[in-house]
């Protein structure tokens, strides 16, 4: 009669399972604690740096066919085809847009804003982060003002 080993060494046991997964997932839990802690006060510079890059570039498709802009009190006002007129104020370190409905937040943590009307246009300057940056906003033609020629092919 062949005698069967009743200790089995070749696999995990259930119990081993759970614990292994137990350990693993504390891992994992403390692994986002420990990258954040990591993390240089220069992320935070680089991320109000791309803030204002964005702002820049959304502003710039809502000027893209501005019928005018005019500066008042410091605070910048855009009037597009439609005739609706947008602002654009500081209040504290923020940036304020207001329209027809309210107003809301586009940029923290400013430290100035100024706009100036230029020969075609206006240069705004935002300061953040002991930096400086401008923009020089111009307004496009709107489609149904712009003159369009065919040249007939014959």
């Amino acid at each position: 009669m062949s005698r069967v080993s009743s200790v089995n060494d070749r696999g995990f046991t259930l119990l081993e399972m759970v614990i292994a997964m137990f350990l693993f997932f504390i891992v994992i839990a403390v692994v986002p604690v420990f990258l954040q802690t990591a993390t240089s006060p220069g992320s935070d510079l680089s991320r109000n740096d791309q803030e204002i890059q964005t702002w820049f570039q959304e502003i710039s498709k809502e000027t893209k066919y501005a019928r005018g802009y005019a500066v008042e009190q410091n605070r910048l006002i855009i009037t597009d085809i439609d005739g609706v007129e947008r602002s654009y104020r500081r209040s504290g370190s923020s940036l304020i847009r207001s329209g027809r409905i309210g107003g809301h937040s586009v940029l923290q943590n400013i430290d100035g804003f100024h706009a100036q009307l230029v020969s075609d246009g206006v240069m705004i300057t935002v300061d953040a982060n002991e930096k400086q940056y401008k923009k020089w906003l111009r307004p496009t033609r709107a489609p149904e003002e712009e003159d369009i020629w065919i040249k007939r092919e014959l």
